[in-house]
């Protein structure tokens, strides 16, 4: 008899013969021994009970031996070899429970198919989604401006473009009349070329969105760590600087990394954009003072020892001019507690989390840090650092398809006397 036959065979026989044992003998003994054997059908001459019991297969036979060769001979015609087997056969699982585990394997696959599904479904629509940029408008306050000055915050594209040469994102941007202009950092993707070279179209991409920029308003740009990798080739950390500076603790010289070559810098510089290392810029907006600060060095071990001075001086020189920090990654608003950081903080770096979950919150950050807002990182939206707020934005790159419940963003900040 072919293989197929016998296993149908043997799942028809497994249904009649405990019905036939269940009417047969008494309800305790069907309900001691029902689910400890199953019945092979081996051939046309034989047929096996394997017992699956605890107890010894003695008291099996003693109690069932006589019932159940009985319900064999009669369900499955006379003249057939029964004989008794212990945890042997094709099959050691009772009808019972082979039923239960196929139930429970077309359960598992199905909710296995509909995760699939479901994560599938949100990934495109997200993918889509993410096609295009939202705005998120903040609005604060300080008694240092006599009327609205609004900042327009731009981080993180990564290369990523919203139409040619961003069309699309220049026009929205001078729609809506910005005042400032701030980049921080990660405007170009490091990961698609070298930045040295003058050719690359990283440098290109750059030089065009300042271009776009500068014509609409005054424009600032810090560097991101894609900007630091491509331009200084190392690590912008506190032992490493000393190591290629030369300097040690007291022989420090916060000019010292300004001063190194950046084709980078001279060529975006060359459309107007000012990009700042560590150093300020004061503009006058609406017959208003602003200082402006970039910060170069966001590494916490390196953030005092080579923009203290500079930093000092622009939080206490000319305390009333309303003072904007911008710098890429949150790390030093996390590591430290100044009495003042400025009247308004700017950074990016953690792409809002990447993936937002409802009530949770972001979900991890490029630090490898998991639900990092409900262990007190900075991973997105509006903070209060020193009193005042911290903006974090999620970014504009759009490329990366797991951006999901995380729409890019362009963030504009309205500053307002009361």
């Amino acid at each position: 008899m072919a293989i197929r036959k016998i296993f149908i065979e043997n799942d028809r026989y497994q249904e009649q013969l405990k019905e036939l044992f269940r009417e047969l003998t008494t309800p305790e003994v069907y309900d001691r021994w029902a689910d400890t054997f199953d019945v092979e059908y081996i051939d046309e001459k034989k047929v096996v009970v394997n017992y699956r019991g605890e107890e010894k297969i003695k008291k099996f036979k003693a109690e069932c031996k006589e019932i159940l060769m009985s319900c064999v001979l009669s369900v499955m015609g006379g003249g057939k070899k029964v004989k008794f087997s212990k945890n042997k056969g094709y099959n050691a699982l009772s009808p019972k429970t082979k039923k239960n585990i196929r139930t429970l394997k077309f359960f598992a696959l199905g909710m296995t198919f509909v995760c699939i599904a479901t994560a599938v479904v949100i990934i495109l629509f997200n993918y889509i989604g993410n096609r295009n940029f939202k705005e998120t408008f903040y609005s604060t306050s300080s008694l240092k401006v006599d009327s609205r000055i609004r900042v327009i915050h731009i981080s993180d594209l990564h290369s990523t473009s919203y139409g040619k040469n961003n069309s699309k994102l220049l026009k929205r941007v001078e729609e809506l009349k910005p005042d400032i202009i701030i980049c921080t950092g990660d405007i170009v993707d490091y990961r698609t070329g070298s930045l040295s070279d003058y050719s690359d179209k990283d440098i290109e991409y750059a030089v065009t969105l300042g271009k776009g920029l500068t014509k609409i308003a005054p424009s600032y740009y810090v560097y991101g760590n894609n900007e630091v990798d491509a331009i200084y080739k190392f690590p912008l950390n506190e032992d490493v600087l000393d190591e290629k500076l030369g300097f040690t603790e007291g022989t420090r010289d916060e000019n010292a990394l300004r001063q190194l070559e950046d084709v980078f810098e001279n060529k975006v510089e060359e459309t107007g954009i000012k990009i700042l290392k560590n150093e300020k810029d004061t503009i006058e907006i609406k017959n208003m003072t602003v200082d402006i600060y970039g910060v170069l060095t966001s590494n916490p071990s390196s953030f005092w020892s080579y923009s203290g001075q500079s930093f000092n001086d622009y939080i206490s020189e000319n305390p009333d001019n309303l003072k904007i920090t911008a710098v890429h990654e949150p790390f030093i608003f996390e590591e430290f507690q100044p009495e003042f950081w400025g009247d308004l903080m700017l950074c990016g770096h953690t792409h809002g989390g990447v993936v937002r979950v409802p009530v949770l919150g972001p979900l991890y950050t490029h630090e490898g840090i998991l639900f990092p807002e409900r262990r007190d990182y900075f991973a997105y939206g509006r903070h209060d650092v020193a009193g005042k707020p911290l903006i974090v934005s999620g970014g504009l790159e759009n490329k990366i398809i797991f951006r999901v419940n995380n729409q890019p963003e362009l963030v504009v900040i309205d500053i307002n006397k009361f």
